[in-house]
């Protein structure tokens, strides 16, 4: 069976971002997405604007790498104009830690994507969307099935290296600076047409003119509006307004209820696609989204700070385990303290440094005596459910 044609990225930047757009096409075709690039992938003697606009009528997505300079470049904003006239959807990965200014209005709606930190969730994240979008592959394919899809193999691909090596390069800057400021060159009005078109005008309308003119004696009297009789209306008939329709509720459709608290339809993480086809771990995260709002309800004014920390555990514990027995063993732990809170035993702790949320079972991830012992855990909750 022959291999299914890859699935394309437009990505939109800044000539000084044009590193880190290479090392994502490095890291992004080991999951079976290619990536267009200009001005690379301009054909000689293809003019700019329409070798773009193919460009982006060709790819499923656009991949927006934002920044300070792209915000202000004229050359992004045509490319986004032309993203949204095509109905393409438009992916936008943050490298900086600002907020958009001239692009705000194309980005009002679409969820950011952050490459300052957890960069291989965000590749992978990236390309299950561009696979979903281009209608390659099925929603519920694990990051190791993209992976096998592509028949690319992970040993080839060069490790992405951090944002600090990523900086920018004068000279990237120099080559590709005038592919920044391009502007599309405008055709020189050809005058001798108007002018020609213009004197031809004037001639038949002086001709129509005068062939009306022609065999008249007298004038023809002007029609008075007033005498013509107007469609007769009862005095007494009142007209009623159309009522205007009413919008039915859009009702949401229940969740399974053998599945997670999510739904698998829209899951994006490799962890995500792990807890759909885990019947245990899709059992554990419906328990942790019952006690989490029982917990939510008993902080009181330290909901917020509770919040704040159930985000920073999912992406910073649950999101990086390795596998079945890791993910099951974050969950437990924190299912007994959201129910120390949710009794009233426990008070909700302050906040802890960035990456100290880890540090509770970070040993067990690499310890392979522990992971014998959570899948054995394991076992033992599936043959004694709750």
């Amino acid at each position: 069976m022959g291999q299914e044609p890859a699935t394309q990225l437009f990505i939109s930047h800044h000539s000084s971002k044009l590193p880190i757009a290479l090392e994502l096409e490095k890291s992004l075709a080991k999951y079976g997405v290619t990536c267009w690039l200009a001005p690379r992938d301009v054909e000689p003697s293809e003019a700019f604007d329409m070798a773009i606009k193919r460009a982006i009528n060709e790819s499923c997505a656009t991949l927006l790498l934002f920044c300070s300079k792209s915000d202000k470049s004229p050359h992004v904003k045509r490319e986004l104009i032309l993203a949204d006239s095509s109905r393409k959807a438009i992916i936008p990965m943050r490298l900086e830690e600002l907020a958009p200014d001239e692009l705000a209005y194309h980005l009002a709606s679409s969820q950011w994507i952050d490459w300052l930190e957890q960069r291989e969730s965000t590749i992978e994240r990236v390309a299950a969307k561009a696979h979903q979008l281009a209608g390659t592959v099925q929603k519920t394919m694990t990051v190791d099935d993209l992976i096998e899809h592509s028949g690319n193999d992970e040993t080839n691909v060069a490790p992405v290296p951090p944002v600090s090596e990523q900086a920018d390069e004068p000279e990237s800057e120099a080559v590709y600076e005038e592919y920044d400021d391009w502007e599309p060159e405008k055709a020189a009005p050809n005058w001798t047409l108007i002018v020609g078109l213009a004197a031809l005008f004037v001639a038949a309308v002086a001709g129509f003119l005068i062939w009306s003119t022609m065999g008249r004696d007298e004038p023809v009297p002007p029609i008075d509006l007033t005498e013509i009789p107007s469609k007769p209306t009862d005095e007494n008939e009142t007209i009623e307004p159309e009522p205007e329709p009413v919008a039915k509720p859009i009702v949401p459709k229940p969740l399974p209820a053998d599945g997670p608290s999510f739904d698998c339809t829209k899951a994006s993480q490799r962890v995500e696609f792990l807890i759909c086809n885990t019947p245990e771990l899709a059992r554990l995260d419906r328990t942790l989204s019952t006690v989490y709002k029982s917990a939510m309800k008993a902080a009181g004014p330290n909901a917020p700070r509770l919040q704040r920390q159930q985000r920073a555990w999912r992406t910073e514990t649950r999101d990086t385990c390795p596998g079945t027995a890791c993910v099951a063993t974050a969950v437990r732990e924190r299912l007994a303290l959201l129910r120390a809170i949710a009794a009233g035993n426990l008070d909700v702790p302050r906040d802890r440094p960035r990456g100290d949320f880890r540090s509770e079972f970070s040993d067990a991830i690499n310890n392979s005596q522990n992971q014998i012992a959570d899948e054995n855990m394991v076992e033992q909750d599936r043959q004694n459910p709750n």
